[in-house]
């Protein structure tokens, strides 16, 4: 009697965390595809999942948490795989309490997309092993539809990772323990990444990594590598990412000035602004600093776009520090941002200060800090009306009947899926798709959203 030949692998992945995360399973499934692995779109497709995880902060974890068990039970025929940031943290813990995974990797690479298709062909023809039950499954946790959506490549931008690791001592954070000292992606590896996504259709290039101002590759800066990309003609914009903001200064400003490609946006996580809880923090920085920087790239750039993230709840957080905070947030009129509760991540030296912020009084000032943004950012967005700009489409609706369509899309001064997005309506230029600029008149603005017309 003739065997049935093992079934060729096929990998659907499922991104979760950052968007160096999503630059991380990006470079995976070019590896796995030039070793002749099938990627596919959709879980049903596959006989393998690939979760690539997040293990950053208590929230990030459990939602990673959630999207395993989920992936387990609710694909039992499929074999699920684990890789990412979580397992480099807790790979032991992990094995022991979710059995019915197959694999767990760690941190993105060309070792562990190596490891993992050796993995995948011995897994061929393999279904997932029986009698195997999670000892966490009983635990409560948040599954939500998107916890396994696979990850989408076919965008009008794509991130381009081009550091990772970290050498700075912020007291709350993990990322060193995870990711090691602080090193760039070499120039010839980014090139040749920037190639390949603008070969799937990308128009803009996303600069992401831990620290990018400080980006070097030999006698190479930042400033050179954007212009290696900016050279390219397919390239219609570059955008960069966080910016340690004691590292952007005057001349950075005016490079980003004279540089037409690059959007004149500033991503700064400045965390906080009152002395006493930045020094905590261990962030070089200070409230008295930031105010400056912001006026000296509004004076050079009044169209710069900027963003920060702050922290809430940092142990020793009294009332009249979130107020300073308060404050600063009022002045400095963000056009985007984002706050967090404080996570005591084990193994970083802020986890074993005392006293710790009562959870419901982190989670009422995050609340105040967010309505505090986005009334700031609508404020400061209300001078934009009747303006015209330029936005990069990344999806198109269009309807037939009315020989009409509805665009959405992006100014330079918003990021993807961290900022808002502008609707287009009415009559779009004749032929156009993703990745294409038009130009819109700013009609209305909602929130962080802008509605507008050609």
């Amino acid at each position: 009697m003739r065997r049935r030949p093992a079934s060729a692998p096929s990998v659907c992945i499922v991104t979760l965390g950052c968007p160096k995360n999503e630059a991380d399973s990006r470079t995976v499934v070019r590896h796995l595809r030039s070793a002749g692995v099938a990627v596919v779109d959709v879980p049903e497709d596959a006989t393998h999942l690939l979760l690539n995880t997040c293990g950053f902060i208590q929230d990030a974890k459990e939602e990673s948490i959630a999207a395993i068990l989920e992936a387990c039970a609710g694909y039992p025929d499929k074999r699920v795989l684990v890789m990412g940031c979580l397992v480099e943290r807790y790979r032991q813990e992990l094995a022991e309490g979710i059995p019915e995974v197959a694999g767990w990797f760690g941190l993105a690479g060309k070792p562990v997309a190596e490891e993992l298709v050796r993995r995948l062909r011995l897994e061929a023809g393999k279904t997932p092993g029986e009698g195997t039950v999670s000892p966490w499954r009983g635990r409560p946790h948040a599954v939500s539809g998107d916890n396994c959506r696979p990850e989408r490549r076919a965008r009008s931008y794509a991130y381009l990772k081009i550091s990772d690791g970290c050498d700075e001592l912020c007291t709350f954070c993990a990322i060193p323990a995870i990711k090691g000292p602080y090193h760039s992606v070499p120039v010839a590896e980014i090139l040749r990444e920037a190639d390949a996504c603008l070969g799937e259709g990308a128009r803009e290039l996303v600069l992401v990594g831990q620290d990018t101002a400080v980006w070097r590759d030999g006698g190479l800066d930042l400033a050179g590598l954007i212009d290696l990309l900016a050279a390219d003609e397919r390239v219609r914009r570059v955008r960069v990412m966080y910016l340690q903001p004691e590292h952007v200064g005057d001349a950075f400003l005016e490079y980003m000035l004279s540089r037409p490609k690059l959007c004149r946006y500033l991503d700064v996580p400045f965390q906080h602004s009152h002395p006493d809880i930045l020094r905590a923090m261990g962030r070089g920085g200070s409230g008295d600093d930031y105010p400056a920087l912001l006026e000296r790239a509004r004076r050079l750039m009044p169209d710069v776009s900027v963003r920060s993230a702050f922290i809430v709840g940092f142990p020793g957080e009294r009332e009249e520090h979130f107020e300073h905070l308060l404050s600063f947030v009022e002045k400095a009129g963000f056009d985007y941002g984002g706050g967090f509760v404080y996570s005591p991540e084990e193994g970083t030296a802020a986890a074993k200060l005392r006293p710790r912020v009562r959870p419901a009084v982190a989670r009422w000032r995050l609340n105040r800090l967010a309505a505090l943004l986005e009334t700031r950012s609508e404020y400061e967005h209300r001078s934009m009306v009747g303006s015209r700009v330029e936005v990069m489409v990344d999806s198109l609706d269009v309807d037939d009947r009315v020989e009409s369509a509805v665009a959405v899309g992006r100014t330079a001064g918003q990021a993807p899926e961290v900022d808002g997005v502008t609707y287009v309506g009415g009559y779009l230029p004749e032929g156009t798709k993703p990745g294409d600029v038009i130009e819109v008149t700013v009609s209305a603005t909602v929130g962080y959203d802008f509605f507008g017309t050609c």
